[in-house]
């Protein structure tokens, strides 16, 4: 079973890499954040854990709701893109907005700003150390719940 959930697990964090990388979830900043250039510490990969899972129950509720309406698979949503909303019908561009500050609220609760997440997730796709420690801190923190 624990075999299992890591693999699950492993699974879901590449796919949502994959994925936050690709929507960029959050806004980019012009100014360089400082802490997005610092060193990751286990307390970043903790959190940037604790966030991830977060964000990826949200997103699958959000997705899900964004389904019902319009009865297709979403479409890409990216979160620093007002154009990639402005397609969609006006219930779905709510649902949307919401997933997106909801998911900037929550790293940012885990001491996460938006650069350091982003930082942090394009490090981590070409990076298998960090990669592989973020993927024990999700199974570490799943276990715990």
């Amino acid at each position: 079973m624990n075999r299992t959930l890591t693999r699950s697990l492993m699974a879901s964090l590449l796919a949502l890499i994959g994925i936050l990388h690709g929507c960029n979830i959050f806004p980019t900043f012009s100014r360089q954040d400082p802490s997005s250039t610092s060193e990751i510490t286990d307390s970043d990969i903790i959190n940037y854990a604790r966030t991830v899972l977060t964000i990826e129950s949200q997103r699958q509720i959000a997705y899900q709701k964004i389904e019902d309406i319009i009865d297709d698979p979403p479409p890409e949503i990216v979160c620093d893109s007002p154009k990639s909303f402005r397609k969609l019908p006006n219930e779905v561009q709510k649902i949307a907005v919401d997933f997106c500050n909801s998911s900037k609220n929550i790293a940012e609760e885990r001491g996460l700003t938006a650069s350091k997440f982003n930082s942090m997730t394009r490090k981590a796709q070409g990076d298998e150390t960090l990669k592989q420690q973020i993927q024990n801190a999700m199974v570490k923190i799943q276990q715990e719940n």
